[in-house]
């Protein structure tokens, strides 16, 4: 599946589903950890509607994005305690570039996985970016089948072989959008 997601970036929030979207993903993420005071990573934030509601809270973000549009409206923002980076999440990335440098406590990720080429690899590699009891959070849209996104059973999968000790999958809500009512898985993974 390949997006153009710079084209898609200036109107992305215009779109009452993604904005449900992501509130629905904070209510969920406000349920599970108190972000307060916590380093946190954003992994595909996007527009980083999500990194503008976390950000009053936490200590700092690192919003990561592969697409240079989608984080000049993060720029928009004007985060003081976010700091974004355009790249794709890799090995190279975390041992070069400074906004790695020390652990996270909480790494999420919202309709994300599901679009990247390798889940597995990423799993693993946020795995290493957690501190001890740290915890990474996911939410994308539920799949029927493997060939077209993620299941239940393949994100649990997927959690387990990165090394997560605790690993919890839910259908925690649903959204309205131009395709109908579609509902959202969420992974859970504690180091």
């Amino acid at each position: 599946m390949s997006y153009d997601w710079d084209k898609r970036a200036k109107e992305w929030e215009m779109e009452p589903a993604t904005i449900r979207y992501a509130e629905k993903a904070f209510e969920e993420l406000e349920n599970i950890i108190n972000v307060t005071n916590l380093r946190v990573f954003d992994f595909g934030c996007g527009t980083g509607l999500l990194s503008q509601k976390i950000a009053p809270l936490a200590k700092d973000i690192v919003a990561l994005d592969s697409s240079e549009a989608m984080i000049e409206e993060l720029d928009k923002k004007f985060l003081p305690n976010v700091e974004p980076v355009v790249d794709i999440l890799s090995r190279g990335l975390i041992a070069q570039h400074p906004a790695f440098r020390g652990q996270f406590d909480c790494v999420i990720a919202s309709s994300v996985c599901g679009f990247i080429e390798n889940f597995q690899e990423a799993a693993e590699l946020i795995y290493l970016l957690l501190e001890d009891e740290g915890i990474f959070v996911h939410w994308d849209w539920l799949a029927e089948n493997e060939q077209k996104g993620l299941t239940e059973a393949k994100v649990e999968q997927v959690l387990i072989d990165a090394g997560f000790d605790t690993v919890s999958v839910s259908v925690p809500f649903e959204v309205e959008t131009e395709q109908g009512t579609l509902s959202v898985i969420m992974g859970i993974g504690e180091k």
